[in-house]
């Protein structure tokens, strides 16, 4: 039995269920945590594709918007997406609780899947030394990339799905 599904005091969003009976997210909780965590694979990207992997860390509010939208919301005055595995891995670190976000409760890990020329361009406009990466801040306060993201998402050029959840017990 998946146990993801019928612990008790857990109660996982819809969309998190749904990815969890499409076998798109996968129950990688331990034993004694205090919390559900649903992982999947990074999406493997062949160099010279013309293609990149992007990640944003975001709270519930976020996830639902961009699902409803296709688009991320301007509410977050920074907004920022990090490329590759370290870019992953430094998002990871909210969720794991090695960094602390500035007001908002960060549940979910998305990846997206952009053209690569797209995200040298953000990056070009605006950069930030992050913990082993480089973030590019798509808001007000960043980059101001957003309006050249949502753009490329709405077209289907870039593609999103989630590959982290950490859902308290």
């Amino acid at each position: 039995e998946d146990q993801t599904l019928t612990m008790p005091k857990t109660k996982l969003l819809p969309h998190e269920t749904a990815l969890v009976a499409a076998g798109s997210l996968q129950d990688i909780t331990h034993g004694k945590s205090s919390a559900i965590w649903l992982s999947a694979d990074s999406t493997d990207v062949d160099e010279g594709s013309g293609q990149t992997t992007v990640y944003r860390h975001m709270g519930d509010p976020e996830v639902t918007y961009l699902l409803q939208h296709g688009t991320l919301p301007a509410t977050q005055p920074y907004q920022t997406i990090v490329e590759g595995q370290k870019g992953r891995d430094y998002c990871e670190g909210y969720l794991r609780g090695h960094r602390k976000p500035s007001g908002n409760i960060i549940t979910t890990v998305v990846e997206f899947l952009a053209p690569k020329a797209l995200i040298d361009q953000l990056f070009a406009m605006f950069k930030k030394a992050e913990d082993g990466c480089f973030s590019h801040g798509l808001g007000d306060k960043g980059g101001k990339g957003l309006p050249l993201f949502n753009a490329s998402l709405s077209s289907g050029e870039t593609t999103f799905r989630i590959v982290l959840v950490k859902r308290k017990v």
